[in-house]
């Protein structure tokens, strides 16, 4: 009966001049393979589609996944975009691509040359095993938005001179615990290089599983691209045995969670355990890196600063370091040219800044650092933070070859008296103490993003200048005064009615602190205008 059904499919695929290279069963799979004809969906209603053979979708044809599919790949076959990619699931319905069940590692999923608007949404990409990526950039486009990537050992994604935006993904632990690497610097989540002129490389809000020995999570290298936009924001870096990033590119890297990247047993290199290893390429192509509002909590190292690399360090969070936080060079490298370092907390770490000379451009402003390092600009203090949550060290955790002690995390808000932002709780509550790094931090920076009371200064760390900045004691500004242009006005009633009813947290429309822009929220603005 099977054979009779194809035949016919076939025919009729001809007769319609539809036919896309897919082989449709009765019992429900699909077969598909060889180079397409005709733009093709893969149906949800033939799912599971088989890939048995190497698959090409050439350019100027659109390959679309319906939400829901299951994409069986034959074992050591690939999928090439020349063309177009869209598979966007749906929380509810999520496309899998993965191995045929019980066989091998399929190859990988490639785009060359395709610089259409490629999209992979609300999936799971699994078992595709190769040192070219499992999904795999070169000369293209891409958008990886709620995926998964899992069950490889090798890259998870490699990108050549592409635009590339991966956001709100989770990348799975690299190994079990206990489980030694499989190989030397091709364990690693994202591999990379290039980006083409106003082209992107966007790194946003995503879960960065465990990685072990001399492999990084990310390892990207980039020539210096004046428009190109480069961007490691939100993500959450869980840990592993050498670099978080390794990078060499005008990176800016912001709101970052970096936790447990010290050197393991299994990495012999000469080099140690960075959350940033930020390096040049030649005297002709110095590196910048941006780097605001991260927290780093039990690393070896903060950053690496080589090869003439200059890094800007503001308003970060550095607790629990067994190493020199920040260090300007590192044996056969040449040194960075420096840090401007401001608004920062370094807390239980174990020095600053090393390697730090005559011809390094050090200047620290307005933070919590060691005493040693007050003469290297204004506004220094060495007072206790005090974190929501402190953090310690434990020494019967596990241990490393950098430190037998471990640091325990806590919980880097600053307290108040006025209002500390509890993200379990998602509410605000009162401490019986006041932090000394509230409104401490520069005072040229941009506190507008704080919520009132903010005392019109910044508070020092990862959440000054952000919507979860601790609250002032300070009596300056107003509550209503939404655009902090010092009056209450038609100008924030707008702002306030453009809000009415979201139901979010730290809005600063929500006057009333409470989750949602409602009548309380409305009795306090006309109990604050200028009647």
């Amino acid at each position: 009966m099977k054979t009779y059904l194809v035949i016919t499919v076939l025919l009729l695929s001809v007769w319609c001049g539809a036919f896309d290279g897919g082989v449709i069963y009765a019992d429900g799979g699909s077969e598909i393979s060889g180079v397409l004809a005709v733009d093709t969906t893969l149906d949800v209603n033939s799912s599971p589609w088989n890939v048995t053979d190497d698959l090409v979708v050439p350019n100027g044809l659109t390959l679309t996944i319906e939400p829901g599919v299951t994409v069986y790949v034959g074992a050591g076959k690939r999928i090439t975009v020349n063309g177009r990619l869209v598979a966007d699931g749906t929380e509810g319905e999520l496309i899998h691509l993965t191995r045929v069940p019980g066989a091998g590692k399929w190859h990988s999923l490639q785009f060359v040359g395709s610089t259409e608007d490629n999209r992979i949404t609300y999936a799971v990409v699994e078992h595709g095993r190769t040192n070219d990526g499992m999904i795999g950039l070169t000369n293209s486009n891409l958008l990886l938005e709620d995926v998964t990537l899992a069950n490889t050992d090798l890259r998870r994604i490699r990108t050549a001179n592409s635009s590339l935006i991966v956001r709100n993904c989770v990348f799975t632990d690299m190994f079990a615990p206990g489980q030694p690497p499989t190989t030397d610097n091709l364990n690693e989540h994202i591999w990379g290089s290039g980006v083409p002129e106003a082209g992107h490389f966007i790194i946003e809000g995503n879960l960065f599983g465990t990685t072990t020995g001399h492999n990084d999570a990310i390892d990207f290298d980039s020539p210096r691209r004046e428009n190109a936009i480069m961007l490691i924001v939100n993500n959450v870096f869980m840990g592993g045995g050498d670099d978080a990033l390794d990078v060499e590119a005008d990176l800016h890297i912001e709101g970052n969670i970096f936790m447990n990247y010290r050197r393991d047993e299994y990495n012999t290199a000469t080099g140690e355990s960075n959350a940033i290893s930020a390096g040049g390429s030649g005297q002709t192509q110095e590196r910048d890196y941006t780097v605001v509002h991260n927290i780093f909590s039990n690393v070896q190292h903060v950053a690496q600063v080589k090869d003439e690399a200059f890094m800007t360090f503001v308003n970060n969070t550095v607790v629990g370091i067994s190493g020199p936080a920040i260090y300007f060079n590192w044996q056969g490298r040449r040194p960075g040219r420096g840090a401007y370092v401001d608004s920062s907390i370094f807390w239980e770490s174990a020095v600053a800044f090393d390697e730090v000379d005559e011809t390094t451009e050090l200047a620290v402003h307005y933070s919590v650092v060691s005493s040693e390092w007050h003469g290297y600009g204004l506004g220094n203090t060495d007072v206790d933070p005090c974190f929501a949550e402190p953090g310690y060290w434990d020494a019967n955790n596990t241990p490393d070859d950098a430190n037998d002690d471990f640091w325990v995390g806590g919980d880097y808000h600053l307290k108040s008296q006025a209002g500390r932002w509890d993200p379990n709780s998602e509410s605000w509550v009162q401490d019986d103490v006041n932090s000394p790094c509230i409104d401490a931090g520069d005072p040229n920076s941009d506190w507008t993003d704080e919520l009132w009371p903010h005392g019109k200064r910044i508070n020092m760390g990862a959440y000054g200048g952000t919507p979860q900045a601790s609250m002032s004691l300070s009596n300056e500004g107003n509550v209503a005064d939404l655009n902090n242009d010092d009056s209450v006005d038609y100008n924030d009633l707008k702002l306030f009615t453009d809000k009415w009813l979201y139901e979010a947290v730290l809005l600063p429309e929500d006057l009333s602190r409470n989750g949602i822009v409602d009548l309380h929220d409305f009795a306090i603005l006309a109990d604050n205008w200028p009647w």
